[in-house]
């Protein structure tokens, strides 16, 4: 079967000479030894990511975990360069998705391929979040880490087969035509993928979800926050079209 022309259409250009995007990576495990394949990935600390500017030269950031293990939480001033940084698209997977990424079904990698090549086509500012990544994300989660708050919405406390994790992931409404989804064989079934969280966020951003209809896969664009200057632009015109109303009154 024919895969997704598209994600293969961006994994190809940005895979090109001088064209490999360039990925910072907080954590170490299968993500980042599938995307060193074709791209230029480095491993961050949270001291790197305090720094104000260190992330300019990235095209996405990627917040998992090393391994295994549960995922650590980010400095109080990584988070708020993280934050300033993510500027497009994101992809959150709630749930340990990466221990599935080598499963001879290939199923989990495409959509990790597929997911950056989501997060790349606003070339700058991208996020992907794995468990610990995604909770973070959020506007509050119940694991004690520093809220991103990338978009609004709650993570309750995760663990094994937590929000549904373990059951089936069935494709919503939404992902039939996300292209972070497409091709992908759901439901994705998987005895890898079994630690969660209940997750509440807006059910628009579904695109998958655990047989209990808990969110399993949220994707979406920031929306951009205005520049001041942008403001002041929008105040002066408002009153220059008032003004004019007024003297086509009179």
């Amino acid at each position: 079967m024919m895969k997704s022309v598209w994600a293969a259409a961006v994994l190809v250009l940005y895979s090109s000479v001088g064209m490999a995007a360039n990925l910072a990576i907080f954590g170490n495990n299968n993500i980042a030894s599938l995307y060193t394949v074709s791209h230029k990935i480095s491993y961050v600390s949270d001291a790197q990511l305090a720094t104000p500017g260190f992330l300019d030269t990235f095209n996405a950031f990627v917040y998992t975990r090393d391994g295994y293990s549960l995922g650590t939480s980010l400095s109080a001033a990584a988070s708020k360069n993280v934050q300033q940084f993510v500027k497009g698209n994101f992809v959150l997977f709630n749930g340990d998705f990466q221990d599935d990424i080598n499963s001879p079904s290939g199923q989990t990698k495409q959509l990790f391929n597929q997911a950056l090549s989501f997060v790349l086509s606003n070339k700058k500012g991208g996020y992907i979040g794995e468990y610990t990544g995604s909770f973070a994300a959020l506007s509050s989660n119940e694991d004690g880490l520093r809220p991103l708050g990338l978009i609004q919405g709650n993570a309750e406390v995760s663990g094994l087969n937590h929000g549904g994790a373990g059951s089936a992931v069935t494709l919503t409404v939404n992902g039939q035509s996300s292209k972070v989804t497409q091709n992908v064989n759901f439901p994705l079934r998987s005895n890898k993928i079994e630690f969660g969280a209940t997750v509440n966020v807006d059910p628009k951003l579904v695109l998958a979800q655990y047989s209990n209809g808990n969110a399993a896969i949220i994707a979406g664009t920031i929306a951009p926050v205005p520049e001041p200057e942008t403001y002041a632009l929008m105040g002066m015109g408002l009153i220059a079209l008032f003004a004019a109303r007024r003297r086509r009154y009179h």
